[in-house]
């Protein structure tokens, strides 16, 4: 099976010059992974026929929601995918669960592929409740849904830090996800992937796939990342 390799750019590409060279660096590698740029560029990159997806969506499909985007507009735009619950959102908005299940409704009601982020952070890490805080987001954010979702198990304490959970632990969570389901869903791993360590990432033997955050923002090392993976 080919294994999944998604690319969120965050906020790092800010202006068009930035984009332009990202794009024309990535042009013979664009069917290889799955990006998400910042909202703005959306379009610029699915025009270039890259794999696209949105870093987060609204709840609703339409309205007075300043500032928000709905997942009609994105598919109509053409992205295909949608990060939701990402920690950085969880933290920055004080994102529930429960609206995570809400965002997750929409846009598999507008046929966008859901990738929900799941993830602890140090202090439950330090205290065993890795599966215990998982469990929980993982239920209330999938209640009453029913379609095929992805799963990136993402530690809080590992994103952007450099640290990453020994290959056991991961293999031992990303095993409790898969056996939470009733179908084969796949799980990928995030929180400090780089071409540093992926090729002792990428001898997990139950990973679908890596969730990459910055070292995927620099076009060389997002190329190595693809070679080993």
């Amino acid at each position: 099976m080919k294994k999944l390799i998604l690319v969120n750019l965050k906020m790092y590409l800010n202006n068009k010059k930035e984009v332009d060279s990202y794009i024309e660096s990535l042009e013979k590698n664009k069917k290889n992974f799955i990006v998400f740029p910042p909202a703005i560029y959306l379009s610029k990159f699915i025009q270039n026929g890259f794999i696209s997806g949105i870093q987060n969506i609204s709840a609703y499909i339409n309205g007075a929601h300043t500032g928000e985007i709905s997942a009609t507009s994105v598919k109509d735009l053409g992205a295909s995918h949608v990060l939701l619950g990402h920690s950085e959102i969880r933290k920055n908005i004080n994102e529930s669960d429960e609206l995570i299940n809400q965002k997750i409704k929409s846009a598999l009601n507008n046929h966008l592929k859901v990738i929900l982020c799941v993830g602890e952070d140090y202090e439950s890490y330090n205290q065993n409740k890795t599966k215990e805080i998982i469990k929980n987001q993982i239920q209330k954010a999938l209640k009453n849904v029913q379609e095929e979702i992805i799963i990136s198990y993402e530690p809080v304490w590992a994103i952007g830090t450099g640290k990453t959970p020994t290959n056991e632990e991961i293999e031992d969570i990303v095993q409790y996800i898969k056996n939470m389901f009733n179908y084969k869903v796949k799980v990928l791993y995030g929180g400090s992937v780089s071409e540093n360590n992926i090729t002792k990432l990428n001898q997990i033997k139950n990973i679908d796939g890596f969730l990459i955050g910055k070292a995927g923002v620099t076009p060389e090392n997002l190329k190595k990342i693809i070679e080993v993976v």
